[in-house]
């Protein structure tokens, strides 16, 4: 089974720590197999090529094009609203990160 491989990316990495924490946690609560790791915005172009999904944290809202440039084509890039990221609402974040 292909397990799929999420990158979180933030302002300097310690909120995405803990909200990759929490996706982590929504994933294993239901069984699902997924790589999650977080990174902070200077660290993404390292990460990026190894992601099938990059969420952005919404500091990173004037950033969004930057992460897309560093994708392969065709992977998602998707900025987590401010609520979403407000009340860490792992659960909506991860559905949409795994659709």
């Amino acid at each position: 089974m292909y397990k799929k491989r999420v990158l979180l990316c933030c302002k300097a990495g310690v909120t995405s720590n803990m909200f990759a924490a929490a996706l982590k946690d929504e994933a294993q609560k239901r069984n699902i197999e997924v790589t999650i790791w977080a990174t902070a915005e200077f660290d993404a172009e390292y990460s990026a090529q190894s992601a099938d999904v990059i969420l952005v944290t919404p500091q990173l809202r004037s950033s969004l094009s930057r992460f897309e440039d560093l994708a392969d084509p065709g992977t998602p890039v998707l900025l987590i609203s401010d609520d979403d990221f407000k009340t860490f609402n792992a659960k909506k974040v991860l559905d949409e990160a795994l659709q």
